[in-house]
């Protein structure tokens, strides 16, 4: 994920501030942070929020609510990978509106997914989690419903969506 994190540093004028939505531990919190911007994140894990806080300030926040947590118009990005997976379709289709509601007006996202697979529960080595597997095009069509405009679409195992909330960039 170096070269996501890289492309998406490098998308944003420095300083931006950039939301990391599901930011586990901190890795991409302390990647942004080296590339000269200003990060928070959120986790719904408690252990990986004391740690991602090694790195930004960080809380501990359900998505499905993440946009309670920030004044509306707050980030200049927001950094969803391979969060929205553990949702539901509804509930990520929901996240997303929240998400161009957080965010400025020309603000960009990045939002990853899995796009092979089948929806379920999967047992993996520590623990039992909910996947919910999306074709690319009708991913990209929730993230332009949610109020971004696409720039671009990543097929592959994870399908990676590179899009602009909609409306002009605020003067800085």
């Amino acid at each position: 994920m170096t070269d996501r994190v890289e492309r998406s540093a490098g998308w944003l004028p420095r300083p931006s501030l950039i939301l990391d939505a599901g930011c586990g531990p901190g890795r991409d919190l302390a990647r942004f942070r080296a590339y000269g911007h200003v990060v928070r994140g959120v986790d719904l894990n408690p252990v990986f929020v004391a740690m991602a806080r090694a790195h930004a300030p960080t809380s501990q926040c359900d998505l499905r609510e993440v946009g309670s947590r920030f004044p509306a118009g707050t980030f200049d990005g927001i950094w969803a990978s391979a969060s929205l997976v553990h949702l539901a379709e509804n509930e990520t289709v929901d996240v997303l509106g929240q998400f161009a509601g957080l965010s400025r007006p020309g603000g960009r996202l990045y939002a990853c997914l899995k796009s092979t697979g089948r929806t379920g529960w999967l047992d993996e080595p520590d623990g039992r989690r909910w996947y919910t597997v999306w074709g690319q095009d009708e991913f990209a069509a929730a993230v332009t419903e949610a109020g971004f405009e696409v720039d671009r679409v990543d097929p592959g195992p994870y399908v990676e969506v590179w899009a602009t909330r909609k409306g002009s960039a605020p003067e800085r």
